[in-house]
C-alpha cells in the first residue's frame, strides 16, 4: 500500500502494545476517592485516609504498562547483565530455587527504576497507576468493581508475595492491580498533592522524601488494596511487599493512525482539520474518490443557492412517478406515486436518510450540471456530481441518466454518481461552519440537517461528549463520511474515504465503518 501524508511517516508500522504490556488508550478519569469506605466511620482516622482526596479529573496520554509485575527471574536477568546488588533474601546472590516466578520483592525504588530503564522503560506516575487500575471502570473501589470480594486478590496474608497473574485480569487486561504486591511509582509524595496537581499528564511533585507506592499488597487488609489508597515510604526502603511493575510511553496518535491503517485490507484517503488552531493531518487529501453518497451534501448546498438566487422555493411540490423510485437507501419509493412532495420535505430526505429517489427527483428539478456550476462558484474544482442514482446491487435501472457534462466523459464514468477530494470535502464543511455557502442562515440550516441525519456509523459512532454533522456513503467495496465535529471549543471537519475492501458488508459493523470511527478518534486526539 502506497501514500503519502502530513505530519506522518510512510510506511513506519506500530503495534498497539508490545508483548507483556498492554496498551491503555489516551482518557480523563476522576482520580482519588469519591465514595465513603468503612474507615470512614472510624472515631479516629488516621491521616493516610485523608491523602486520596480531592476527586479531580486527570487527562492522560496513551501509555503502555506491564500486564504483570516483575518477577524474580525477570529481575535475576538485570542482575547478572548489570552487576547490581541481588535483593538481600537471596542466598549467594540468586534467585531462591523454585522461586523465580514470584514477585521481585526487597528491592529499592532505584533498583526499580534502574531495572526499567534497563528493559527500555520507567516506572509509571502515580496518576498512571490509578488510571490503569481503575480499568476504564468510572469511582469503583477496587479494579473489579465497588463490592469487596476477598478471593479477587492476594491479600491479608502472612505467606508473603506470590506469582503475578494468578488472579483475574482488570477490564484493561491487568493482573494484581490489587493485592500481592504494593508497587513502587515514579512520584514523590506529597500529601496535598491532588489539591493543585496539574489536569494533564502530572507528574508528581519535583522533589520529596518519600516516593509513592500503590495497589496494596499481600500483607494488607480490604481498605488498603482500592485503586485509590495512597502510601509512601522511602525510596531507599527494601522491603517484602513492594515489588513493582514498568510502563512506557505509548505510541503516538500518529503512529497509532499509521499502524490502523496498514492493518486494513483497503485504500484510505483522510483530511482533517482543527477548525480552531488551524492544524491539518491528511493521507492521500487530494486524491479524487468515489464520493457514493456523500455527494448529496453537494447537492443540497445547490438547491440551497437556487432557493436563495431565487429559481426555486422551498414550498414548491415535485410529482414522484412509479418510474423515478430506486432502490437503496431512502423510505420516499415506499410512497404512493402520482403525488407531489415539498422541495423541502425532499431535501431534508436525501440528507436524513439518504433518501436515492428523493435525491434524483431534485436532479431532475436543478440538474447535475447546475450543482458543478454552483461547486465552482465556491472554489470547488474536484468536486463533481455525475449523474442520478440508478439504484443498489441487483435493483438497478438498466441506463445512466441525467448525465452532467463532466460525467458523460469516458474518464469519470469509473467515479459513479460523484466524485471529490478529501481536503474538497473538509473544505465544504468548513465554509459551512464559517457561514460561507450561501449565506450565513443558510450554511447553518445545512449544518442542522447533517446533525439529523440518521446514519451515524462511522464519524459519529461512539462518539461520546461530541455534537456531529455529517454525511456518509456507502457502496459495495466502499465507506465514507464527512462530517463537522464539535466539543465546546473544539470543533473539527473531516473527511475519510475507505476504498477497495474485499468483501461486500452492508451492517453497521462493516470494517469501514469501525475504521472511520477508530480514524476520527484518533484525529481529534492528534489534532487537539
Amino acid at each position: 500500500m502506497r501514500w503519502a501524508c502530513f505530519f506522518l511517516l510512510a510506511g513506519v508500522a506500530v503495534q498497539a502494545a508490545e508483548p507483556g504490556m498492554v496498551l491503555i488508550p489516551r482518557g480523563t478519569f476522576q482520580m482519588g476517592r469519591g465514595k465513603l469506605t468503612a474507615d470512614d466511620k472510624t472515631a479516629m482516622r488516621p491521616q493516610i485516609l485523608l491523602d486520596d482526596r480531592p476527586v479531580h479529573a486527570v487527562t492522560l496520554s496513551a501509555f503502555l504498562l506491564d500486564a504483570k509485575e516483575v518477577t524474580q527471574a525477570e529481575y535475576a536477568e538485570f542482575v547478572n547483565a548489570t552487576h547490581r546488588a541481588a535483593p538481600y533474601h537471596w542466598p549467594g546472590g540468586a534467585v531462591p530455587a523454585g522461586a523465580g516466578m514470584i514477585a521481585a520483592h526487597n528491592v529499592s525504588w532505584d533498583d526499580a527504576k534502574s531495572y526499567c530503564e534497563w528493559k527500555g522503560k520507567r516506572l509509571p506516575t502515580e496518576a498512571e497507576w490509578e488510571r490503569a487500575a481503575r480499568g476504564g471502570i468510572e469511582g469503583a473501589l477496587f479494579p473489579w468493581g465497588d463490592k469487596y470480594e476477598s478471593k479477587l486478590a492476594r491479600h491479608n496474608t502472612e505467606t508473603g508475595p506470590g506469582e503475578p497473574g494468578r488472579f483475574a485480569a482488570n477490564p484493561f487486561g491487568l493482573y494484581d492491580m490489587a493485592g500481592n504486591m504494593s508497587e513502587w511509582t515514579a512520584d514523590w509524595f506529597e500529601r496535598e498533592y491532588y489539591k493543585h496537581s496539574p489536569s494533564e499528564d502530572p507528574k508528581g511533585p519535583a522533589t520529596g522524601t518519600y516516593r509513592v507506592i500503590r495497589g496494596g499488597a499481600w500483607s494488607d487488609q480490604g481498605s488498603r488494596i482500592t485503586v485509590f489508597f495512597r502510601n509512601w515510604v522511602r525510596p531507599t526502603q527494601r522491603q517484602p511487599n513492594i515489588g513493582f511493575r514498568c510502563a512506557k510511553n505509548g505510541p503516538s496518535a500518529d503512529q497509532r493512525i499509521v499502524s490502523r491503517i496498514e492493518s486494513f485490507s483497503g485504500t484510505v484517503s483522510l483530511y482533517a482539520k482543527n477548525l480552531t488552531t488551524g492544524a491539518e493531518f491528511a493521507i492521500r487529501p487530494d486524491e479524487r474518490v468515489r464520493t457514493a453518497s456523500t455527494i448529496k451534501l453537494p447537492i443540497l448546498v445547490a438547491v440551497f443557492q437556487a432557493v436563495a438566487d431565487g429559481r426555486a422555493s422551498w414550498d414548491e411540490e415535485l410529482l414522484l412517478n412509479e418510474e423515478d423510485k430506486v432502490f437503496g437507501s431512502g423510505v420516499l419509493r415506499e410512497f404512493s406515486a402520482g403525488r407531489k412532495y415539498p422541495l423541502r420535505d425532499l431535501a431534508n430526505l436525501m440528507i436524513v436518510v439518504s433518501d436515492n429517489t428523493a435525491t434524483n427527483l431534485i436532479l431532475d428539478r436543478f440538474t447535475a450540471d447546475y450543482v458543478n456550476t454552483v461547486l465552482e462558484k465556491y472554489g470547488f474544482q474536484q468536486t463533481r456530481s455525475n449523474r442520478k442514482i440508478l439504484g443498489d446491487g441487483k435493483n438497478l435501472k438498466p441506463t445512466p441518466s441525467g448525465l452532467s457534462r463532466f460525467g458523460q466523459i469516458e474518464a469519470n464514468k469509473k467515479f459513479g454518481i460523484g466524485v471529490s477530494t478529501p481536503r474538497e470535502m473538509a473544505r465544504l464543511v468548513e465554509m459551512l461552519v464559517n457561514g460561507q455557502i450561501v449565506n450565513p442562515e443558510s450554511s447553518k440550516a445545512i449544518l442542522a440537517i447533517l446533525k439529523r441525519q440518521q446514519i451515524t456509523e462511522g464519524i459519529g459512532r461512539h462518539l461520546e461528549g461530541f455534537q456531529v454533522s455529517s454525511k456518509s456513503g456507502s457502496l459495495d467495496a466502499l465507506r465514507s463520511d464527512v462530517g463537522f465535529v464539535a466539543r465546546n471549543n473544539e470543533k473539527y471537519a473531516i473527511a475519510i474515504t475507505v476504498e477497495g475492501m474485499p468483501k461486500a458488508d452492508y451492517s453497521p459493523d462493516n470494517a469501514g465503518n469501525i475504521l472511520i470511527s477508530d480514524l476520527t478518534a484518533l484525529l481529534i486526539e492528534k489534532l487537539r
